[in-house]
């Protein structure tokens, strides 16, 4: 009895290996394929689906390409489908990181205020940020403001490391109109905003 309830276990375990599957179709090389929850991960079935959008019966592996039994058609393949699915898979797992934030391991990380600093008039905020790899310092800074903050009660301004620039957010209030300047001293340049400058770099 033991051995026959551990068979059903593991034979449970498998049937929902096996069922488990995604909630997306990824289409590829002319199929579709769609992914399996595993215990520990996520990964590319083995088999593809058919593509039509009637039908996504699960394909068969011939010789001369892959098979759909119901609508009775072949899809041609290039390569055996082992080399096949070893690519889809690399590209889905690529795909997966398409929507994540890419930091520089070749620049330090580095803190410059660990919290708001402020007087009874102004409040200041810096932090370094990174933005397709590139790191840049952003500066928040504003008058004190008592209820909610809007984004056109305080600045933004953003200093480029890479390529020697000095922005400001449009989308939030205009520095100038708590500075009368804002320089920014780079290792090749100096790039400073002025009151009176209309040639203002916003973004």
């Amino acid at each position: 009895m033991g051995s026959f309830s551990t068979d059903l276990a593991n034979q449970s375990i498998t049937d929902k290996i096996m069922t488990d599957f995604g909630n997306a179709l990824y289409r590829s090389r002319g199929v579709l394929w769609r992914t399996v929850h595993g215990i520990e991960n996520e990964f590319i079935a083995d088999n593809p689906l058919c593509p039509n959008s009637t039908c996504h019966t699960v394909l068969d592996n011939l010789s001369e390409g892959y098979y759909c039994t119901k609508c009775e058609k072949t899809y041609a393949r290039k390569k055996d489908h082992s080399a096949i699915l070893r690519e889809v898979r690399s590209s889905w797992e690529g795909f997966q990181t398409l929507k994540q934030p890419i930091y520089s391991l070749d620049l330090p990380p580095t803190k410059v205020l660990d919290e708001d600093k402020e007087d009874g008039n102004y409040w200041v905020q810096a932090r370094i940020s990174e933005k397709e790899g590139k790191r840049m310092a952003v500066v928040y800074f504003g008058e004190r403001i008592h209820g909610k903050q809007e984004k056109n009660d305080y600045v933004q301004v953003f200093l480029d490391f890479d390529d020697e620039q000095l922005r400001f957010d449009k989308n939030n209030k205009n520095p100038m109109k708590l500075l009368a300047k804002l320089s920014a001293e780079f290792p090749s340049s100096t790039t400073s905003l002025e009151k009176n400058d209309k040639s203002q770099h916003g973004q």
